[in-house]
């Protein structure tokens, strides 16, 4: 029988990194398209790029499947000489082997920074099922959504993997 989705475990990890501009002389970004990159499915997450792909995205029941990937194309905007950025992991859902849905977390996280020097290329997150003992073997499914709050941009993912 499975566990009630209150058990599941989610951790998200955040954070602006790379900071080169594509910047014209207001300060505000050049047109971007808000997108989803460097989906990975791993057994560690330490930070930005550090991370251990899981071979195959197979993992035994027990393990921990991590998620991991990045939102590029964020829109900036200068105010006072400086940038500001919003950009929100809004939603991830969790689907098992039969399609029924045993996760769904809104809101996640989301970063605002208005004092920024310059504009980042992207932002990455990472978030993590526990699996259990008694979990369906086959394939489960994360879908996610980011939005940038300041272009109104949405960009969505997925990615799969198995419990052997």
């Amino acid at each position: 029988m499975k566990k009630p989705a209150l058990l599941l475990v989610f951790v998200l990890l955040m954070s602006l990194v790379v900071w080169t501009a594509g910047c014209n002389e207001k300060g505000a970004t050049d047109t971007l398209t808000l997108s989803i990159r460097g989906v990975e499915l791993c057994s560690a997450v330490s930070g930005d790029g550090d991370y251990i792909v899981q071979p195959g995205a197979t993992f035994d029941r027990g393990d921990t499947a991590w998620l991991y990937f990045e939102a590029r194309g964020i829109m900036s905007r200068g105010a006072d000489g400086k940038l500001e950025v919003w950009i929100k992991f809004s939603d991830l859902k969790l689907y098992e082997p039969d399609g029924g849905m045993i996760a769904h977390v809104v809101d996640i996280a989301e970063l605002h920074e208005t004092a920024l020097d310059e504009a980042p290329t992207y932002a990455w997150f990472s978030a993590h099922y526990e699996s259990e003992a008694d979990d369906i073997l086959g394939q489960y499914r994360f879908e996610f959504t980011v939005e940038d709050e300041l272009s109104g941009a949405t960009g969505t993912g997925s990615a799969t993997f198995t419990l052997q």
